[in-house]
């Protein structure tokens, strides 16, 4: 009897974490789809290679609870209460509070918008930001993932992690291309690391977006493993030449600043 019993809990245990696996990875997919865009059922269901009927249950789930949503045309998307969570761990993020007084100084300082970013699912999570207060200025919305290899945030995030890994990596995200300045070639994306290791900041110009520049710097917690990173974008006519110059000087002192306030804490 007490052999069935244990039998009956662990399958009961298996079908649980399989149903919450499922829920995650429909989380995850519809979270890779611009908001205004959504997915069908179909779609999902195409996508996670699962019989649809199952898809259906999870997504009924997820909407009772606000954390999926679906539009008049029956296209699914992520809900606010999804958003709501995820607000209430950045504005609870020791990193992003320590931050901040930092971000806000560079953009009074160089007049552009700074950022700070994570590595987060194999790309950079933009996770807090301070917007420029010039008319004409692009921007990474708070929550938005970008590939590591278009963009100065994500290539001072790994700039410092073994070549082995960055490798498997950028394998299996796959080298994004944006636009004609983007590096899609695994090699060449390595060779460039190097010299981001000696100059201690990375730059992309037009990677991401033409006309656009950013200069991104790793911070460091005390045993010197990179765990978010600093950033300043702006039209590349803007950024440029002096003011390029000073707004990397800035961020490199910003960003060793930040390291030593947050070597108490942050490991």
């Amino acid at each position: 009897m007490a052999t069935q019993q244990g039998a009956a809990a662990a399958a009961h245990t298996t079908a649980m974490s399989q149903s919450i696996q499922r829920a995650l990875d429909v989380l995850e997919t519809l979270s890779t789809e611009a908001p205004e865009v959504g997915q069908t059922l179909t779609e999902l269901a195409d996508r996670l290679r699962l019989p649809k009927s199952t898809v259906a249950r999870v997504l009924f789930n997820l909407e009772s609870r606000g954390f999926v949503e679906q539009d008049g045309l029956r296209r699914y998307r992520v809900g606010m209460r999804l958003f709501s969570i995820g607000g209430q761990a950045l504005a609870n993020s020791h990193l992003r509070v320590t931050s901040r007084p930092y971000l806000e100084d560079l953009t009074l300082r160089v007049g552009e918008s700074s950022y700070l970013g994570v590595l987060d699912m194999q790309q950079v999570l933009y996770v807090d930001r301070i917007e420029s207060p010039q008319p004409v200025k692009l921007l990474s919305p708070i929550g938005s993932h970008r590939p590591v290899n278009a963009t100065a945030m994500g290539k001072a995030l790994v700039a410092w992690m073994d070549e082995t890994d960055v490798r498997r990596l950028l394998k299996r995200t796959g080298m994004a291309s944006r636009t004609r300045h983007t590096v899609t070639e695994l090699d060449a994306f390595v060779e460039g690391l190097e010299r981001i290791r000696t100059d201690g900041v990375a730059v992309d110009v037009g990677e991401w977006d033409e006309g656009l520049t950013c200069v991104a710097a790793p911070v460091r917690s005390s045993n010197g493993a990179v765990v978010g990173a600093l950033g300043i974008s702006g039209p590349s006519w803007r950024l440029s030449g002096e003011q390029l110059k000073d707004a990397t000087r800035l961020l490199a002192k910003a960003v060793a600043d930040l390291g030593t306030e947050l070597a108490p804490t942050v490991r």
